[in-house]
């Protein structure tokens, strides 16, 4: 997570820490569920501990209640929220976030069997919201910082190969079709990839161990 989304986040869960614990709140926390997968962060509660947790559940009544926005008490669903919760609340309040893939909620449980307030007040539902935008955002540039990682070595792997079969064409009078097949022949005899077999003939024709990954000095 940079800088800019950890800063928004911890501003936005100081504000809702002090909202929440004036409603006399015993937890607050944004719900995500994808499928059967259900992960919960934590932004307060009253007997401590912010580690996220992610279950797996087989009912969608959570997942029909998150998106209808619902107030739940002591209904079905309040039984799965206390299990993947907290297990000290007896009713609860759901706030539907916006999400991709997924369904995004802003969870709030209290001990007393009816919530104190019958919807989200504004300045709680913002700080949901503000936290729902930065949580998703930052998984969200995480996940694209993987994708581009993995492209750029597919490029990678592909410009080796490409080095590779040169060398053999020019050494070996080779046509371009005859140099791929005898990298892939012998990337497959040897169990490796195309890309791990032409950095290893590019080192070997630069001179250096098979094993290193960078030129000597």
């Amino acid at each position: 997570m940079d800088e800019t989304h950890g800063n928004v986040i911890a501003g936005a869960s100081s504000g809702l820490q002090r909202a929440v614990i004036g409603l006399g709140a015993e937890v607050a926390a944004l719900l995500e569920v994808a499928g059967s997968e259900v992960e919960v962060t934590y932004f307060w509660r009253r007997s401590g501990g912010y580690a996220p947790v992610r279950r797996s559940l087989q009912s969608n009544r959570l997942l029909a209640d998150a998106v209808s926005g619902k107030t739940v008490v002591g209904a079905a669903t309040a039984e799965i929220l206390r299990e993947v919760i907290s297990e000290h609340s007896q009713s609860f309040l759901l706030l539907p976030l916006q999400g991709a893939q997924t369904v995004i909620a802003g969870v709030i449980g209290f001990e007393e069997a009816n919530p104190p307030v019958s919807q989200v007040p504004q300045a709680v539902a913002e700080s949901l919201n503000l936290l729902g935008w930065a949580t998703w955002s930052a998984r969200e540039i995480a996940r694209l910082r993987g994708e581009l990682r993995t492209v750029s070595e597919r490029l990678a792997g592909r410009k080796l190969v490409e080095q590779a079969k040169s060398a053999l064409q020019a050494e070996q009078s080779l046509s371009e079709e005859q140099a791929y097949a005898h990298l892939r022949n012998l990337s497959r005899k040897r169990r490796i990839t195309l890309a791990t077999l032409s950095a290893e003939i590019l080192r070997g024709r630069a001179g250096l161990p098979t094993g290193s990954s960078e030129p000597r000095a």
